[in-house]
């Protein structure tokens, strides 16, 4: 891939050194001794001449400017909400409106970086009198250490002998190629003493130098502005996306502190278990006799061990799983949905605290104007919190074993061809039920919990889940760097009191 875009980008020089250097190659050594035998070294010169000529030319006419746009392995992490998004979309323009540094001042690349931190700061703090200082002194330490570990990181992957010089040497190599320039400046007068000189020796093959020399030094131009624009917008791209960390308030947390806040989110009020990775919250929303409470039953026989009530939310039966690798979920069972804005609302504010929403919808229930109701309040709840990712969504059609025909159950049943009115009626209801939430028919998923039957369709219930787990994940994390940890005033005396102890006993 980058093969092709440097040869993409350098076209026209290398088609001028080609014609420059494939002549002589051609004939060298054993040509150079025909020609001589033959006398025809003058007809070779003059072809060379005239290649010279043409490279020429085409080196003279006008180059493009170098695109702006240029590819960077670089992205926008996959777990930030949309407002660290929008702010990296105000990163990435300024990186392409940026003009290339020359790098040659500290001062201009220490602007172009102050600029950057300034954009980022504004975007979050707006009305503030000084945004570049919204930030407490543990996320400007914690921010040094996450950039510190990546320079480290870059140094000894990309930078050869990182990890064998010492500082010592480091210290003098600046001197030393101060000295390798003095010795360059004095090299470069002879050179030109002998340019000077040899069209009196050589007519033809100074010209040929000549040519030759204006177009190594348009490849060396071209390639320096490249690599300019190149640099430049990583720099702003990766002070960018720390000062996004920094001002968002990612860096209020460590790895160790977010996994026990992710984990304290998840276990609401509940003892930490203090085992990463956190559990995962599933909500289960829906109308009453929906089947929330046999999903949960079906869910808990599938998926744990075992399963103990937790407190929660009142109106909200949550339950603790813990699944035969160890790794613990929260089941939360909401209450049957009303279209009473109370209900709706604290609907909307359980599905903030999840990570995955399972929304049950019966296949015989006509009426779903209450879900689609509760399913725009969820939708509208995070478009409130652009701090926050927006977890997965699933639909889950229940009751389908008693659609039409009634006397009919003999699953599986192929929902992608559809061979019989069962299964047609199955797909007709799934179809339905996704229109109505507006949600993609891929996330909704039928099963059948009826007590008298083998539940149906749970295992391809608990891979769509699966399939969720990254964006869950992310859900998590960002509900997680959102919370606010900075405690009470108790916490503050309890830190005064830590440091008057220290100071007298230490």
């Amino acid at each position: 891939m980058i093969g092709r875009e440097l040869l993409r980008a350098f076209r026209r020089e290398l088609i001028a050194l080609a014609l420059v250097l494939i002549p002589p190659l051609l004939v060298m050594p054993l040509g150079g001794l025909w020609l001589l035998e033959r006398g025809g070294v003058l007809a070779f010169l003059a072809v060379c001449l005239g290649c010279a000529v043409i490279a020429g030319g085409i080196m003279l006419y006008r180059r493009p400017k170098p695109p702006a746009g240029l590819p960077e392995a670089d992205t926008t992490p996959t777990d930030w909400p949309a407002r660290e998004r929008a702010a990296y979309d105000k990163i990435e323009r300024l990186s392409r409106e940026a003009p290339a540094l020359t790098f040659s001042d500290q001062q201009e690349a220490l602007d172009l970086a102050h600029r950057t931190v300034d954009l980022v700061a504004r975007h979050y703090r707006p009305d503030a009198a000084n945004p570049l200082t919204t930030f407490t002194m543990p996320e400007a330490l914690l921010s040094l250490e996450t950039v510190a570990r990546r320079l480290r990181r870059a140094l000894l992957q990309s930078v050869p002998l990182s990890d064998r010089l010492t500082v010592t040497q480091l210290l003098w190599l600046p001197g030393a190629w101060e000295k390798a320039g003095r010795l360059g400046e004095t090299a470069q007068h002879l050179y030109t003493l002998y340019r000077l000189v040899r069209p009196v020796v050589n007519p033809a093959g100074s010209v040929m130098a000549e040519v030759r020399g204006l177009i190594q030094d348009e490849l060396l131009n071209s390639a320096k502005a490249t690599l300019q624009s190149r640099m430049t917008r990583l720099l702003v791209l990766e002070v960018g996306r720390a000062a996004i960390e920094l001002y968002s308030g990612r860096m209020k947390l460590d790895a160790i502190e977010l996994t026990e806040a992710a984990t304290a989110v998840a276990l609401e009020g509940a003892p930490q278990p203090g085992t990463p990775p956190p559990p995962l919250r599933l909500l289960l929303a829906g109308q009453g006799n929906a089947g929330k409470s046999s999903l949960v039953n079906a869910l808990a026989q599938n998926i744990v061990a075992q399963v103990t009530p937790l407190p929660g939310p009142p109106g909200f039966a949550c339950f603790e799983a813990v699944d035969p690798a160890g790794q613990a979920c929260v089941l939360v069972d909401a209450p049957a949905l009303t279209t009473t804005p109370a209900a709706i609302e604290a609907l909307a504010a359980e599905a903030v605290k999840a990570d995955v929403v399972l929304w049950t919808i019966s296949a015989v229930q006509a009426a779903r104007d209450v879900d689609a109701q509760g399913v725009r309040a969820f939708h509208a709840a995070f478009e409130r919190r652009a701090d926050l990712n927006r977890p997965p969504l699933l639909g889950v059609v229940t009751h389908i074993d008693q659609l039409r025909p009634f006397t009919e159950w003999n699953p599986p049943y192929d929902l992608v061809t559809p061979s019989g009115p069962k299964a047609r009626a199955i797909r007709e209801a799934v179809t339905a039920i996704a229109a109505d939430l507006g949600i993609p028919t891929g996330s909704v998923v039928p099963v059948s919990l009826a007590p008298d039957r083998d539940a149906y369709n749970v295992d391809v219930l608990r891979t769509r889940i699966s399939e969720t787990l990254p964006a869950a994940r992310h859900a998590q994390l960002a509900r997680a760097y959102a919370q606010d940890r900075r405690g009470g005033w108790w916490r503050e005396v309890a830190r005064l009191y830590q440091g008057v102890r220290t100071i007298l006993v230490d």
